[in-house]
């Protein structure tokens, strides 16, 4: 900032000419996710967490929290107030062609914007309400029981860190604590590896409310390797 107002300086007749100033280094925080294998560990034990009714602080673990997991992985969803929490059965449109779901987002970390959802998530929402049944468009879509968001968010944090607990999953290879932030990133890796270099990341940033930038710096270069890529690293030129 200083730099740019020292330009305009310059650019006006101010001053005789910049100053120089030093670069600051800019000290990236890893983006903390799951490899495939852990991914399906933390869901299979997350499964069995339900299905015994474990409680955390006095919340009983069903079905419905696993699909909010999941659901995070398929819809790209900040877990947060505003994003996953802040959804309601009115945000939310069924299409087909391929299936999917299309999102309003509002008051997302970068603004409003309609997201789509990979095909499972359909599945995964109507989960969430009573087969043959129109919900409420005003009510939440996941702990609808939570008037206060916020109380929704932390509960949903307990039991997410229960499951890691309970899976040996808490931090990454290089001691860094996963949160349910963990999955959205899972999400955006697996959606790179996994579409084998077709996605469009322009278009897979504007779905996420992130931008290509944020891509490159904390998923694409962290990202393991695939099969395919291996693969490619060792391809000959076509011999004569």
């Amino acid at each position: 900032m200083v730099r740019q107002v020292l330009r305009l300086a310059f650019e006006d007749g101010l001053i005789d000419k910049i100053p120089e100033a030093p670069k600051l280094k800019t000290v990236d925080k890893p983006r903390v996710t799951f490899t495939e294998k852990e991914y399906k560990k933390l869901m299979t034990v997350a499964r069995a967490c339900a299905e015994r009714g474990d409680v955390v602080r006095g919340v009983q673990m069903t079905q419905k929290h696993v699909h909010l997991f999941a659901f995070v992985v398929h819809s790209f969803l900040r877990p947060t107030e505003k994003e996953l929490f802040g959804l309601r059965h009115g945000d939310v449109e069924m299409k087909s062609k391929p299936t999917h779901l299309v999102m309003s987002v509002h008051g997302g970390k970068t603004g409003f914007r309609k997201a789509a959802t990979l095909s499972f998530a359909v599945l995964l929402y109507k989960s969430m309400f009573m087969p043959l049944t129109t919900p409420n468009p005003d009510a939440y879509v996941f702990m609808p029981e939570y008037k206060n968001r916020a109380t929704a968010v932390s509960t949903a944090r307990r039991i997410f860190n229960h499951v890691l607990d309970q899976a040996g999953l808490k931090n990454d290879s290089n001691g860094n604590s996963r949160s349910p932030y963990s999955l959205r990133h899972f999400a955006l890796q697996s959606r790179l590896r996994n579409s084998k270099g077709k996605v469009n990341i322009y278009w897979l940033a504007k779905n996420a409310g992130t931008s290509v930038e944020q891509l490159e710096r904390f998923y694409l270069k962290n990202m393991e390797l695939s099969d395919e890529q291996v693969e490619n690293l060792q391809t000959l030129g076509d011999e004569v």
